[in-house]
């Protein structure tokens, strides 16, 4: 394992990278609140490909967001565009889980990069609202900046009692947790410390319609790798019909597991990988 760092535009981003150098470039994004080590237990089954994972913006080790400012899910998108730029990264795998996947769905449909294929897991675009709520969420959001709601820094006398906390969040087992909890904590004179921006906890100030992200899925050209858990608390299996139809080349896979199942079976997760990865084509829609 490696630690990488890259400059983009408007941050410091940090990551690691495991496997072949010369192999083919796997670029890994993870979920909200999670970091790097989201795809540490699957880069061990990966050690064909150059396996590079990114902390985003205000996650993990990367560079927060200057003071008085918010994060914009839109941005991630951003990111993940100049962080493959600034890698020189061309017919690269883009792989993701959950916000990633979501924010990745976003990339791949506005074909700004040259990718090879696509590894969704946990997610097939972004969380969305009908039209006529947008005021109200707008309404939150704002509310919810200028009057925060008490959110304080946490600290935590040991790291078990801080992997302790991530596992009460549920749906993941206490291995991967530690495994998250290693990158996502810093020591202080305090005590330990959640590097993650407190302000990611707020809400966003719009969300697209369902009509725009299926816009997105359609204009995905690269095959494309669905992988869900059968007892994920995110019912994607049985949502976003239109979405996967609007995918021109989509696999889907369910496997058992929660929401973070690449995490928690590595093993069975990289095995339907490997799988897609060393196929040339894959039929419309399986």
């Amino acid at each position: 394992m490696l630690p990488i760092s890259i400059r983009t535009k408007f941050h410091s981003i940090e990551g690691v990278e495991w496997g072949n150098p010369q192999g083919t470039p796997i670029l890994a994004f993870h979920g909200w609140l999670d970091n790097a080590n989201s795809f540490a237990p699957l880069a061990e089954y990966l050690k064909d490909y150059r396996f590079i994972s990114i902390d985003f913006p205000g996650h993990g080790k990367s560079s927060h967001k200057p003071e008085n400012t918010v994060y914009y899910f839109s941005e991630y998108a951003l990111e993940v565009v100049s962080i493959a730029q600034a890698l020189g990264l061309e017919d690269f795998i883009l792989m993701a889980h959950s916000m990633g996947a979501a924010v990745s769905t976003l990339v791949a449909g506005t074909n700004l990069l040259k990718i090879k294929k696509l590894v969704l897991i946990e997610s097939l675009g972004p969380l969305t609202n009908l039209s006529d709520s947008a005021p109200d969420i707008l309404t939150e959001a704002i509310k919810q900046i200028l009057h925060p709601r008490s959110k304080k820094e946490t600290f935590f006398p040991d790291m078990e009692s801080a992997v302790g906390v991530r596992m009460r969040a549920g749906d993941m087992k206490i291995e991967s947790a530690a495994i998250l909890m290693e990158r996502g904590i810093e020591k202080t004179p305090k005590g330990f410390k959640p590097r993650r921006d407190l302000r990611l906890h707020y809400n966003s100030f719009f969300r697209y319609t369902e009509e725009q992200i299926e816009s997105f899925c359609n204009r995905i050209e690269c095959p494309t790798l669905l992988i869900l858990g059968d007892k994920s608390g995110f019912p994607i299996a049985e949502k976003y019909k239109n979405r996967k139809e609007a995918v021109k080349n989509l696999k889907e896979v369910i496997l058992p597991g929660g929401h973070h199942l690449h995490m928690d079976s590595p093993k069975e997760v990289s095995s339907a990988i490997l799988e897609f990865l060393e196929n040339e084509t894959i039929k419309d829609n399986e």
